[in-house]
């Protein structure tokens, strides 16, 4: 009786291990990359940094930075486009929280042009929100230098 609890054990962390770091593990097409990100030549903190990368654009790694303005984050090798988005989230209202099941129901208009005024504000340029727009993009190798992002606060 043991020994088939111990087996069953086994096979059920063999193949939580799998699923959780099989999927995703050290051939999975991306590599660590490191940096820091500038606007106006000084660091921003506590902003989000995407990569996205792979040849359909379908390989996604964020990161936030630190009180430096640095970051690392998994990225696809090859060529990403970057996004750089700081929001002001301390004016978010609870009114944009995901509301539960029971009170979800197409908004009118009026409740889209309320919640829109009420989500949290773009401290930084929003082209850089957008990897079409960022202008951002760096060609991501294995053992390459640290990163650096500058941005500009002119929009």
């Amino acid at each position: 009786m043991i020994v088939r609890n111990m087996a069953r054990f086994a096979f059920a962390t063999s193949l939580f291990l799998y699923m959780f770091l099989g999927c995703s593990g050290p051939d999975d097409g991306k590599v660590v990359v490191t940096g820091s990100v500038q606007i106006d030549d000084k660091p921003l903190v506590d902003s989000l940094v995407a990569f996205v990368g792979g040849t359909d654009g379908g390989i996604l790694g964020t990161a936030s930075t630190d009180r430096n303005g640095k970051f690392q984050v998994r990225a696809a090798t090859g060529l990403n486009r970057v996004t750089v988005s700081k929001l002001d989230q301390a004016h978010q209202s609870a009114d944009t929280r995901p509301k539960t099941n029971e009170e979800q129901m197409a908004p009118s208009d009026a409740e889209i042009k309320k919640l829109m005024a009420k989500s949290p504000k773009s401290l930084i340029p929003t082209k850089y929100s957008s990897p079409e727009t960022s202008g951002l993009q760096f060609e991501i190798a294995s053992g390459m230098e640290p990163l650096s992002i500058s941005l500009s606060s002119r929009k």
